[in-house]
């Protein structure tokens, strides 16, 4: 399945809201062969204690027993099986569709290992109704496994890291990020959108399949709408990809290495310059991490060092290519 970022869905507008009705939330929640995790994050988004909430899972081309899990274990929920993983971007779009047919007034997209604390959402539906031009709002997310760290608190994007990062991420504590405020960057863990967000600057850029969708679309959306952070709704996530540079998986260092490339493509000549140089002495630096810690595990070091080179000579060549998900 495919989809330009620029598509839309042109409908009458966001529906007509009275003063204190509840708005209609759809959840979206993208599995690939995670059955486990999805269940769980079904589970506490049934019990978070939002009126109007339903839920899409959204079965991205697994090929364990995920469907067959999901279908026996999520009865009453909505799942859509799509025929192949086309990514986080395909995967979610699909869902956002099936959302927005649903009459969803918000949808709520998140990553399918996390799990919410109850009325997490209330907050966030509050700052998001406060102002009609807020499109998007965040909330803040913590390891699942080191609650007391931040992974995505106010976001907001960083022009020399190239990226989008938390404010005060670098100390980690969770009593950081406790105001809310406005921001330009929304991490794609966890974000609430208004449904005239994708009529109105369309989706999620599928040429990325993974990791920096959300900074190309989070800066799409901040020139026509506001973007919110609150502090008031937490949810807890597993980090799939991993926590640090001694750890992170193949499909991170390759995708995380090429799509800063691309994300950036169409940016001044200067600041993309300045984009290649940083990316080459980031993957460098992660290339000097592995080697230090290459005779620990020497095939798996081989193999994040020859995707991390592969993400450079694909992100430097400009060419979107499809790459199969193994």
């Amino acid at each position: 399945m495919s989809s330009s970022p620029q598509s839309v869905i042109r409908r009458s507008g966001t529906p007509s809201r009275q003063r204190n009705r509840v708005p209609l939330v759809v959840a979206v929640v993208l599995n690939y062969n995670g059955w486990h995790d999805t269940v769980r994050c079904v589970r506490s988004l049934e019990e978070s204690g939002y009126k109007r909430l339903d839920i899409v899972v959204v079965d991205n081309g697994s090929t364990d027993d995920s469907l067959r899990q999901l279908r026996r274990r999520l009865r009453g929920i909505s799942i859509l099986s799509l025929a192949q993983n086309g990514g986080y971007a395909a995967g979610n779009n699909a869902g956002i569709r099936q959302a927005l047919e649903m009459g969803a007034e918000y949808v709520l997209v998140m990553n399918n290992d996390v799990v919410v604390e109850k009325k997490f959402l209330q907050p966030m539906i509050k700052a998001a109704e406060r102002d009609p031009m807020t499109g998007i709002v965040t909330c803040k997310v913590l390891y699942a496994s080191s609650p007391h760290e931040v992974f995505s608190g106010a976001g907001r994007f960083s022009w020399s890291r190239c990226t989008g990062v938390s404010n005060g991420l670098l100390l980690l504590r969770p009593d950081n990020n406790n105001e809310e405020c406005p921001v330009d960057f929304a991490c794609g863990v966890l974000f609430l959108a208004k449904r005239n967000v994708f009529e109105s600057v369309g989706f999620l850029d599928e040429r990325y399949f993974m990791y920096f969708e959300d900074v190309e679309f989070s800066r799409r959306v901040s020139r026509q709408f506001k973007m919110m952070y609150t502090p008031y709704g937490v949810a807890y996530h597993k980090s799939g990809g991993g926590k640090g540079w001694k750890t992170y998986t193949e499909l991170y260092l390759f995708y995380h290495t090429r799509n800063r490339f691309w994300a950036f493509a169409g940016d001044p000549f200067l600041y993309r310059a300045y984009v290649v140089v940083f990316t080459l002495m980031n993957s460098a630096a992660k290339a000097a991490i592995i080697l230090m810690n290459y005779f620990r595990e020497p095939e798996t070091n081989r193999k994040r060092l020859l995707v991390l080179a592969k993400g450079i000579v694909e992100g430097l060549s400009g060419i979107p290519h499809q790459r199969r998900h193994q």
